[in-house]
């Protein structure tokens, strides 16, 4: 019997929830005789599986929101040993009476896996690899770019190095640490096939089965590998010659590291790439840009001649360190004795800021990526060559506890590495070099305590606005309603479905626009409603926390949104949820709807109301209040137009007994 019988989910939002649920769901079908709910609160919807054969029932509460709660699930890592501040999209945990555990993390990414971004999420595999958390990424294979006209351009894959850093610190961590690889929906045909031996959908499927029914998850680990160093043997075939490693490297050096020899020592030996460090950043200073030059003409390319990571061999090591002392002249004379120690020497060129000073995202996961491929034991500086605030460099030189306090990047790149080398045009503070004992005492400890957590928000938000709109659309109205589109906070935009009026096909657009047009605005959900008025209605939906965020004139530029978007073609479309989605050439005729806008906030003063009633230009004002800390809300439906208040009162009909959720008009 499973080990657990009561689970939560925290998430991200409710989406990402929902995702982890149906995933659910699909591991346990086969076990499956009913599942009832939601129930609980609005605000943390609650599932009960009764399992075939069985007295037994599996228990299921939804904690959208990260840090709403009376115990904080991601400090709980930070205190487990994950020292980096990242969060996964999910996290479950199997309950008890006294306590919960942490079960497994999962990130989505519908994303281009390629470029920087390849590498974003490796700071939340590492630090949940250090809290002993199995951690799954789960990314989308075979997905297209698109061009400005949304037209589809060539699809994108992973430098191998990136999947290959997962394997490498698995191995040594000894902690479940994986991406894996599902077929996205965008993927043409030839991708399907190319790829048929690293698709892990049903592996997915079948290792949250074991999490949940706490059965031995070994055997689908080890598929997991293998699915894993097949795409990196087949992306080295594809890659151009002396690029990255070769396939036969790629294998050899896995069955190295599987012995516990040094990944390193493997590349100084056995494959030493050429490696040459350009930028093209306009704020490079004269001394940064010979450091580049100099590490050129002594360095091998980490896995790579591209990739912003090189080896510097130990018999070269000492040489270079006086070249680079010469070359600053005020460098820490520690710092230059470890400079030229007769170990291999690792460097990660961390960019780090924009023009601006802010940080550029990706590289948060640059430096935890180095120090995933190439393990704990060997040496690694980081070289930060961005412009940063000029205030950073007072915080790092005197109070560097602070600076990781403030900073996430800051606080990725010092966290994993024994050596910093800073080299910035905004940098007149500093002289250049520090070692890791200048800020090891940051560093959070592992400690060992217990949580348990309640499904009451500590304060009500604009998640909630989400999850309570999204479980009365779409788990609580009837067969007219379909739900293309929920986009909460720290939702991903990955895309938006309609059906046509004879509801004969699910159409999605993917890859939506990541800005919208003056005259336009991504809604942030969008539902259909069917049968109730001559033409389907598209109802999109703007949510804010409270009525001053919302917008003047959002109702016109939520609908405009919408309908430009479907007279350009739909990216995939299926003719229901048990059909595989293929590529798509259908437009929808705006003609054939009609357009609705809402706002949903949290219900403020009479006059906040009234305002957004007469500026927003919208078909339908959403007003929730919430009562006893989430466990009940009351939506006020104030309708602005014959439109809405159509919808309205189908809404007001909707039997809502025993969820938590009423609605009243005007």
């Amino acid at each position: 019997m499973p080990r657990y019988s009561d689970f939560n989910i925290h998430g991200d939002n409710i989406v990402e929830c929902e995702r982890t649920f149906d995933l659910i769901k699909a591991a346990l079908a086969e076990q499956l005789e009913s599942i009832a709910g939601p129930n609980g609160s609005p605000v943390c919807p609650e599932f009960q599986f009764c399992l075939r054969n069985t007295n037994k029932s599996l228990h299921f509460t939804f904690f959208p929101g990260f840090g709403r709660w009376n115990e904080d699930i991601l400090q709980f890592v930070r205190e487990r040993g994950g020292i980096l501040r990242e969060a996964a999209d999910v996290i479950i945990t199997g309950v008890t009476s006294k306590y919960e555990e942490p079960l497994i993390a999962i990130e989505y990414c519908s994303a281009l896996p390629a470029g920087n971004q390849a590498w974003q999420r490796n700071g939340r595999a590492y630090s949940f690899g250090l809290a002993r958390i199995p951690y799954l990424y789960v990314a989308e294979l075979g997905g297209y770019e698109l061009a400005a006209n949304r037209i589809r351009k060539a699809s994108r894959m992973p430098n191998p190095a990136v999947p290959f850093s997962y394997l490498a610190y698995s191995l040594e961590q000894n902690t479940p640490v994986f991406p894996i690889f599902v077929t996205s929906l965008g993927a043409g045909e030839a991708t399907r096939i190319a790829h048929t031996d690293e698709f892990a959908d049903n592996e997915l499927i079948a290792l949250t089965r074991a999490i949940i029914l706490d059965e031995d998850p070994k055997r689908i680990y080890e598929i997991l590998r293998r699915k894993v160093l097949s795409l990196i043997r087949k992306r080295a075939v594809e890659s151009r010659s002396n690029q990255t490693l070769t396939d036969q490297q790629w294998g050899n050096v896995y069955s190295n590291i599987k012995q516990g020899r040094s990944f390193v020592d493997f590349l100084v030996e056995n494959a030493p790439l050429v490696w040459a460090k350009k930028t093209s950043i306009t704020s490079l200073t004269e001394t940064a840009k010979t450091l580049m030059e100099l590490t050129s003409k002594n360095a091998i390319g980490l896995t790579s001649n591209v990739l912003p990571m090189c080896i510097v061999p130990r018999d070269k090591r000492p040489d270079y360190a006086l070249r680079v002392s010469a070359l600053y002249g005020d460098l820490p004379v520690n710092f230059v004795e470890w400079l030229a120690r007769k170990e291999h020497l690792v460097i990660c060129w961390v960019l780090g800021f924009k023009p601006r000073g802010d940080d550029a995202r990706p590289d948060r996961g640059l430096p935890p990526f180095t120090r995933m491929l190439i393990g704990r034991k060997s040496d690694l500086l980081s070289v930060v060559y961005g412009p940063a605030p000029i205030v950073t460099w007072a915080l790092l030189q005197n109070e560097p506890t602070k600076l990781i306090q403030k900073n996430g990047l800051w606080e990725a790149i010092l966290a994993v590495s024994d050596a910093l080398l800073v080299d910035s045009a905004t940098n007149k503070k500093t002289n250049h070099g520090f070692l890791r004992l200048h800020w090891e005492t940051a560093i959070q400890t592992p400690t060992k305590r217990t949580i348990l957590t309640k499904p009451f928000p500590t304060r009500v938000g604009e998640n909630d606005v989400d999850t309570v709109l999204h479980t009365l659309l779409s788990r609580h109205a009837g067969p007219e309603i379909y739900e293309g589109m929920c986009n909460p906070p720290g939702g991903d935009w990955s895309g938006v479905s309609l059906q046509p009026p004879d509801r004969s096909l699910e159409l999605r657009w993917l890859t939506l626009p990541r800005v919208s047009g003056a005259d336009t605005k991504r809604p942030d959900h969008v539902f259909q409603l069917f049968g109730i008025t001559l033409r389907p209605i598209i109802l999109s939906v703007e949510s804010k926390e409270t009525a001053n965020a919302v917008e003047n004139s959002i109702g016109p530029r939520l609908s405009a949104y919408i309908g430009n978007l479907i007279m350009s073609p739909a990216s995939i479309e299926r003719k229901n949820s048990s059909q595989p989605w293929r590529h798509s050439t259908h437009r929808l005729n705006p003609d054939h709807f009609i357009f609705a806008s809402a706002v949903a906030f949290i219900s403020g003063t009479e006059s906040q109301i009234a305002s957004v009633i007469t500026e927003a230009k919208v078909d339908i004002v959403l007003a929730y209040v919430f009562e006893l800390n989430g466990k009940s809300c009351e939506i006020r439906f104030i309708a602005n137009s014959n439109t809405g208040s159509i919808i309205s009162k189908y809404a007001s009909h909707l039997n809502l007994s025993g969820t938590g959720i009423s609605i009243r008009l005007g």
